[in-house]
C-alpha cells in the first residue's frame, strides 16, 4: 500500500506499507525544495523512517480522530484495528492543518460537510449515528475523560459541530459558556475559537465551532503539543505541563508572548475546573510568520462530570495549584511576577461567576451544581 502525503497542494512524501513494515520518506523534489518540513519531528534532512507494520510516525497518528469518532471509524473501515495507515487513509483528506494523506493517485479536494447548517431543517442525527449513538438518552455506563466521549464531526470546510454525549449532559452549553468567559479576558484577545450554539429540527443543541486552521480552502500548518513532543495520542496525559510548555516555546516565533498565554490557559483551566487540558489540547499554527499559539479550544469544565484533577501534572502534582505555585511556574518560564499576577487576576475575574453561569446554562442537577460551586469556590480561595 502506498499513501501520498500532501502539504497543501504540493505532493511532499509517501508512506509505504508492506509485510516488513511501514516507511515514511520525503520525495526527492520536495526534499531539495525551499518548502518547509511537513512537521517539526519530520525534518527533511533525516533518513526514511521505518516502523513495524501498521504503525505510523507519531505526527500522523496524531491526525487520527479520537474517542467515539475513532471507534466508529474502526467499525466502518474494512481493515484491522491496528492498521493506522488504513484508518488514516479514510479520513486523511480532512485533517487539522495543511497535511493530507491520500491513496496514491488522488489529489486533495474540498470535502462536503456531513451536516448542512444553511438548511432550515438542520438535523444532527447523522452526527449521532456516525458516532455510534443510536439513542441519545442511552447511558454508556463508562466514566472517563470528556475528550474520549465528545461527539464532534466536520460540518463543512470551515466548522465542526459538537454534541453532548449521553453521559456528559449539558456539555455543549458548558463549553460555550467557558469559551465566552475565556474571550472576556483582555489578554485572550482573539486567541480563542469562535463558536455558536445551533439547534436542529428536533431541538438538539450543537456547538458549531469555526475551524482555526485556515482561510478555506487554504489551510495552515498546525501541530498539537503531542505531535511536537513526538508522542502518540495514547500518551497525551502522560507528559507534564512543563514539558508541553518547553516544547511549544522551542518552536514559536515569540516565546515570551506564548509563555504568558500558556500561563493564562493554565490559570483559566484550574479556576474553571477544566481537567482535560492535555497535550493535544494545546496547539501551534503557522500563518506565514512563524509558529504561534493556536486559538484556545476544547475548554469545558469537567468538574460536573466527576473529573476534578488537572489533565497534566504541574510541578509533579495534578491537584492543589495554589497562587504561589502558579506564580513560581510563571517565573520559571520567563513571565515576571508582576505580569503573572495580572494573568491570575484576569483569570479570576473571568471565572468569578462561572459556576452559576454553567449551572443555569447546562441545567445541571443538584449534585453537579453543588460539586461545581464548592470546588470552584475552594480554588478561588487559594488564589
Amino acid at each position: 500500500m502506498i499513501a501520498n502525503v500532501w502539504a497543501g497542494d504540493t505532493l511532499a512524501a509517501t508512506i509505504t506499507r508492506d509485510r516488513t513494515g511501514t516507511t515514511f520518506q520525503y520525495l526527492t523534489e520536495y526534499k531539495l525544495s525551499d518548502l518547509p518540513a511537513i512537521a517539526t519531528t519530520l525534518p527533511k534532512g533525516a533518513p526514511p523512517i521505518m516502523l513495524p507494520p501498521g504503525q505510523l510516525p507519531a505526527f500522523f497518528a496524531g491526525l487520527l480522530p479520537e474517542g467515539r469518532r475513532l471507534s466508529a471509524l474502526k467499525r466502518s473501515v474494512k481493515t484491522s484495528a491496528d492498521d493506522d495507515l488504513g484508518l488514516l487513509l479514510s479520513v486523511g483528506e480532512n485533517t487539522v492543518g495543511n497535511v493530507s494523506v491520500l491513496p496514491e493517485g488522488r489529489e486533495p479536494a474540498i470535502i462536503p460537510g456531513s451536516v448542512d447548517l444553511s438548511s432550515d431543517g438542520v438535523d444532527f442525527s447523522p452526527v449521532l449515528a456516525a458516532a455510534g449513538v443510536g439513542d441519545p438518552h442511552a447511558l454508556a455506563g463508562v466514566q472517563d475523560k470528556a475528550s474520549a466521549r465528545t461527539i464532534a464531526m466536520p460540518v463543512g470546510g470551515e466548522a465542526i459541530v459538537k454534541l453532548s454525549p449521553p453521559e456528559y449532559p449539558g456539555l455543549v452549553e458548558n463549553e460555550y459558556s467557558c469559551l465566552r468567559a475565556y474571550r472576556a479576558m483582555p489578554m485572550a484577545k482573539k486567541r480563542v475559537v469562535h463558536a455558536d450554539i445551533v439547534h436542529d429540527k428536533n431541538g438538539l443543541p450543537g456547538l458549531v465551532v469555526r475551524r482555526f486552521d485556515g482561510c478555506f480552502p487554504h489551510k495552515y500548518p498546525v501541530e498539537d503539543a503531542g505531535q511536537l513532543l513526538g508522542i502518540y495520542p495514547a500518551d497525551k496525559y502522560n507528559v507534564s505541563f512543563e514539558e508541553v510548555c518547553e516544547q511549544v516555546l522551542a518552536v514559536v516565533a515569540a516565546p515570551r508572548l506564548a509563555a504568558r498565554d500558556l500561563m493564562l490557559q493554565l490559570a483559566f483551566a484550574w479556576l474553571s475546573g477544566n481537567g482535560d487540558m492535555h497535550a493535544k489540547n494545546v496547539s501551534v499554527i503557522n500563518k506565514g510568520f512563524g509558529y504561534e499559539l493556536a486559538p484556545v479550544y476544547d475548554i469545558p469544565s469537567t468538574v460536573p462530570y466527576g473529573d476534578r484533577t488537572l489533565a497534566l501534572e504541574v510541578g509533579g502534582n495534578e491537584v492543589g495549584l495554589s497562587r504561589k505555585r502558579f506564580i513560581a511556574l510563571c517565573e520559571h518560564f520567563g513571565v515576571a511576577e508582576k505580569l503573572a499576577n495580572k494573568v491570575a487576576h484576569q483569570a479570576l475575574n473571568a471565572t468569578a461567576d462561572l459556576a452559576s453561569v454553567l449551572i443555569e446554562a447546562a441545567a445541571f442537577d443538584a449534585r453537579r451544581a453543588r460539586d461545581l460551586t464548592r470546588i470552584l469556590r475552594n480554588r478561588r480561595q487559594h488564589w
